[in-house]
């Protein structure tokens, strides 16, 4: 990468592609608001914190949880689990707390002081929705989730101290991506005037001051990009509003973008991009439309 951050900031970034990369058989066969390869890991992740069968687990999901709450969770556990200075055992209570801490917006969705709701309302609406879900489990674990959430809302211990950090950190990781995946530099600008101050611990601190002086360096950025071809087919096959254009058998695309690869990869010499085989593709498959 051209901005000079060291390893871990780079690595978290990519945790954020995981965000934008959608899962390709869902694609394929036209499901509509396909889920993350985020959304994914993050909902296996609290599987293995529940440690029961994946399907005794009854607790709803709402599309606004699954492409944003969970996006966010999903990358504040991996901060947890690389975190250089504290205990393995505070590793895993901080990767506990950022799994669930905002586990109670699948039902009462992202409040927020634009909603013109308390924090006291705000807080009681969420302590309603975590009642409901834990109540949906087994007892002992149930409890678990219940405590783990009030440690992260009450911010009595070091542990929730450090994840509240980390989901301060996040949003202006997320911030500083949207600004570059749009191509307007500091339009997010407010986010980090009302945060950056927040931030107490001292190794989140070290990885904003990265992030700062990476932001305003001015240097060329490249996020990381996509990889596979069936993913990048998300952004042509849908329209803005997740609903899938082309109503042909995912078998016949799966074959379409495969013999485009396979062609390419034959000829060496080729001077046909990922973007020229797209084209290509769809020019395909709008024709038999």
């Amino acid at each position: 990468m051209s901005c000079d951050v060291d390893g871990l900031l780079e690595f978290l970034l990519y945790v954020g592609q995981a965000k934008r990369t959608f899962r390709t058989g869902w694609i394929l066969r036209g499901v509509e608001k396909v889920e993350s390869v985020a959304d994914h890991m993050y909902r296996m992740a609290v599987m293995s914190l529940l440690g029961i069968p994946s399907n005794s687990v009854k607790s709803p999901t709402t599309d606004s949880a699954k492409s944003c709450t969970t996006d966010h969770m999903y990358r504040m556990a991996v901060m947890s689990l690389v975190l250089p200075t504290i205990s393995e055992e505070s590793k895993v209570r901080c990767m506990k707390l950022a799994l669930v801490h905002d586990l109670a917006e699948s039902v009462v969705g992202d409040l927020t002081e634009f909603d013109g709701i308390p924090k006291s309302e705000k807080h009681r609406r969420e302590s309603e929705a975590m009642l409901y879900l834990t109540s949906l489990l087994p007892a002992d674990v149930g409890r678990e989730i219940f405590s783990l959430f009030n440690e992260y809302a009450d911010q009595k211990t070091n542990e929730a101290n450090l994840v509240k950090d980390l989901d301060i950190f996040d949003m202006l990781l997320q911030a500083y991506e949207y600004e570059k995946l749009q191509c307007e530099d500091g339009f997010l600008e407010d986010f980090f005037d009302s945060s950056v101050n927040k931030i107490k611990t001292d190794i989140v601190r070290k990885w904003l001051k990265q992030l700062v002086e990476c932001r305003s360096s001015g240097k060329l950025f490249q996020l990381p990009s996509d990889s596979n071809l069936n993913t990048m087919l998300k952004h042509i096959l849908y329209d803005d509003q997740g609903t899938f254009l082309y109503k042909l058998p995912s078998s016949n695309i799966r074959e379409k973008s495969n013999r485009l690869i396979s062609n390419k990869n034959k000829n060496d010499n080729s001077s046909l991009d990922t973007a020229e085989l797209l084209t290509n593709l769809v020019k395909d498959i709008k024709h038999q439309n």
